[in-house]
């Protein structure tokens, strides 16, 4: 494994620094995302926990990477990084499933999110020095495509186009995290490595997400008409054509 150079104040250049400026760009759209959700509430509160958790785990990656090895501080922020992977996949569920989804579709599936968001933790931190990696990453797959079936409730009910953002979203995610375990690719030898790509498709990851969240932020006044109303409409139409030629004068 090459050794990232470090620069003055950074030890790994460019996982910290851009996870940082991704940090301090989405704190930026923040109040934007927030004031789309105004008139609700609890529409505002997921907004708030989604974009909490993207600011949480870029502030506590690029912190963490900033730090030279050794010492208390670089492991406790490594064990805060970590976590913070969990805390954003359960943030990013929450604006989603209040928004869109209703009774246990809402509840119970964030339900099931959080509870898994705080039983991975609780064992990536008691297990910390002696987990595989191989675990880890498929402990944030894993929880983060339990989105799956979500995504399909949504294509049915308004059409894969709607759900695009969601998909490309979370293989962004997935190629990075396997890129992560593979240690491949070395782009610049000691500068860009398979880590910074695995950041890089972190950034594209989310800002799919938002992109998503920030057009549905509004409680979906601007969502398309189901497609169970456009066959309902369509099928009224047809009755009603026919009714007219029925009807009609011969």
């Amino acid at each position: 494994m090459q050794s990232i150079y470090p620069i003055p104040g950074f030890a790994e250049p460019f996982s910290s620094l851009s996870h940082l400026l991704g940090a301090g760009v989405f704190l930026v759209l923040s109040p934007f995302l927030f004031r789309r959700g105004l008139g609700c509430n609890l529409r505002t509160s997921g907004l708030a926990i989604f974009a909490f958790g993207t600011v949480f785990l870029l502030s506590m990656s690029g912190t963490y990477h900033l730090l030279d090895d050794g010492g208390t501080a670089r492991r406790v922020m490594r064990m805060l990084d970590h976590a913070a992977i969990f805390v954003l996949i359960a943030c990013s569920f929450t604006p989603i499933h209040i928004i869109l989804f209703r009774g246990w579709g809402r509840w119970g599936v964030l339900a099931l999110v959080w509870g898994f968001a705080v039983t991975a933790i609780t064992m990536k931190m008691v297990y910390f020095d002696t987990m595989p990696q191989a675990v880890g990453l498929s402990l944030y797959l894993g929880m983060g495509w339990i989105g799956l079936g979500s995504g399909i409730a949504l294509m049915r009910r308004y059409g894969f186009r709607f759900v695009e953002p969601l998909l490309w979203g979370g293989i962004a995610y997935s190629i990075g995290a396997i890129m992560e375990a593979l240690h491949w690719p070395v782009i610049i030898p000691g500068v860009i490595q398979w880590h910074e790509v695995f950041h890089i498709a972190v950034l594209i990851g989310l800002a799919f997400h938002w992109s998503f969240v920030f057009a549905v932020a509004d409680g979906g006044r601007g969502l398309p008409v189901p497609k169970s109303a456009q066959v309902r409409a369509r099928s009224e139409q047809m009755e009603t054509g026919g009714s007219s030629a029925t009807n009609s004068p011969t």
